[in-house]
């Protein structure tokens, strides 16, 4: 009779196991990509549908999407934090693996279709290390105020970061830009 020995057993084992730990990582970013590029691919089609609701004028309104780390949602309305009819909102989860980062909500003006409500925080944030003085030190989100060297020492904040309009204008270099 002819088998395996136990040798030949625990070799073939060894190898498939060092075969399953070096492919795990490529499959892994493989799901991550088209993750990224299915729901891209999504948000695209949901930009594209609000704008042509909009250019239709679909029920006599603007219509825009609203982008959150959850979810994004197409909503009937001229911006998604004032008053609106919810019963129109179609919500799209996002996969934890997606983190939605800049510009929040983007609304298409009626008849034409045009972006009216780009806001975002831009700008350049100011260094740390080039404020003097302890208040201005501390309004900065980053920073911090060491009092025994008199210095401000930190890392900025990206202008970038600041999703809404007051804490964007209280950092210093950054600049609220929309309506």
């Amino acid at each position: 009779m002819r088998g395996l020995t136990l040798i030949e057993i625990l070799l073939i084992v060894g190898i498939l196991a060092i075969l399953l730990i070096l492919t795990i990582p490529v499959g892994l970013d493989f799901y991550r990509s088209q993750q990224l590029n299915s729901h891209t691919q999504g948000i695209i089609q949901t930009l594209r549908r609000a704008q042509l609701k909009a250019m239709s004028i679909e029920d006599d309104s603007n219509f825009g999407v609203y982008l959150t780390n959850d979810n994004y949602i197409l909503f009937k309305g001229s911006s998604f934090n004032e008053p609106r009819d919810t019963q129109f909102d179609e919500i799209f989860d996002l996969p934890g693996i997606i983190t939605v980062s800049g510009i929040s909500e983007i609304v298409f003006s009626k008849f034409e279709g045009i972006p009216e409500s780009l806001v975002y925080c831009e700008g350049t944030c100011i260094p740390c290390s080039d404020f003097l003085d302890r208040k201005a030190c501390l309004e900065q989100d980053g920073c911090n105020w060491i009092s025994k060297d008199k210095v401000c020492v930190g890392g900025c904040t990206s202008c970038e970061n600041f999703l809404d309009q007051v804490s964007c204008q209280t950092q210093a270099g950054c600049v609220w830009t929309g309506p």
